[in-house]
């Protein structure tokens, strides 16, 4: 009977292309893709927010017309994923000890790569933001500012600093908001007003993120704002962003975000009395998901490239590390 096994030339073979497969993936898993989705969501808000309020004022006389904001969500993406790999860069050190983000920390990707690769995805995306328009290319610029320069590099690193790392991430979604919006209407004065909910609710989901790793920020002396001002405080707080983003989105009559913070609200809510680490990871996931269906709603390609994204993160930590992540319960 013909042997079936492989020949061990064939073996070692496969092995290398193998390795070459999980090194590219590597690189494309360093950019960390489960967090475009909030980046997404906040970017469609903000082009569907302009077309509700301001349709009439829609810009579509530019060469590639209504691609365009898919053009610079793609930029949009490239520009966030150079900001997450800056982030690992500068806690390698950090997360080799709370043993996680471990693709730059563990040497799966080299730091002189990753150095790389931020850079030349920055420089493409706000080159494509500058072919669209001066307001995008500018836009761009800032939001690579507040989320990657002010918020993770020395010696600014604000991400660790209670208020002002509050304060980037709350610029941070208004900036985003305002890339979308800006690219499929007339960019006007008050468009700030319509970014209130939406900050609200990153501000809501934001405050909750520090609570996760208060331990090891504590012991690293990061002064988050779980770190200076306690649990109880950082519940309350977080969860009177979220109600107020329910709030100011009644008082706007802004349909796209008013049903999802209304979703969203008890569970902080609960939060507030009940403060297990289940509900606060309820409340970390769930409000950006409720946004994100609605997003789908309007579009449904949205739906798909949401799926595709989760999945494949899911398929490849899971052969890659043995890891169930991402996950939308709560542990």
């Amino acid at each position: 009977m013909q042997n079936s096994e492989p020949a061990p030339e064939n073996m070692k073979s496969f092995s290398v292309k193998l390795q070459r497969l999980a090194y590219k993936l590597d690189l494309v898993f360093i950019l960390r893709p489960t967090l475009f989705f909030p980046v997404w969501t906040i970017y469609a808000a903000g082009y569907f927010t302009g077309q509700h309020f301001f349709g009439d004022m829609a810009i579509m006389d530019r060469s590639i017309g209504k691609l365009w904001p898919v053009v610079i969500g793609a930029a949009l993406t490239l520009l966030m994923g150079s900001v997450f790999i800056i982030n690992q860069i500068v806690d390698a050190a950090i997360d080799r000890q709370n043993k996680k983000l471990f693709l730059i920390a563990n040497g799966h990707v080299s730091e002189k790569a990753a150095r790389i690769e931020a850079f030349v995805l920055a420089v493409v995306a706000i080159g494509v933001a500058f072919l669209h328009s001066l307001p995008s290319g500018v836009i761009f610029i800032v939001i690579f500012l507040v989320t990657g320069v002010f918020y993770s590099m020395p010696p600014f690193k604000w991400k660790d600093k209670a208020l002002r790392g509050l304060l980037l991430n709350a610029l941070g979604a208004l900036t985003i908001f305002v890339a979308g919006w800006q690219t499929g209407t007339v960019l006007i004065v008050d468009v700030w007003v319509y970014t209130i909910p939406y900050v609200a609710a990153v501000s809501a989901v934001y405050v909750y993120t520090t609570l996760l790793d208060v331990k090891g920020d504590a012991q690293y002396r990061k002064a988050t704002f779980a770190v200076d001002f306690g649990t109880n405080l950082t519940i309350t707080v977080g969860a009177a962003f979220g109600v107020f983003s329910f709030v100011s989105g009644w008082l706007l009559k802004d349909p796209l975000i008013f049903y999802p913070a209304l979703f969203a609200a008890p569970i902080f809510i609960i939060a507030v009395f009940r403060h297990s680490r289940k509900n606060v990871d309820r409340a970390i996931k769930y409000p950006i998901l409720f946004l994100a269906l609605a997003i789908c709603y309007l579009l449904p390609a949205f739906f798909v490239l949401v799926l595709f994204t989760f999945y494949f993160a899911k398929f490849y930590y899971y052969y890659r590390f043995g890891l169930n992540y991402p996950k939308f319960e709560a542990d």
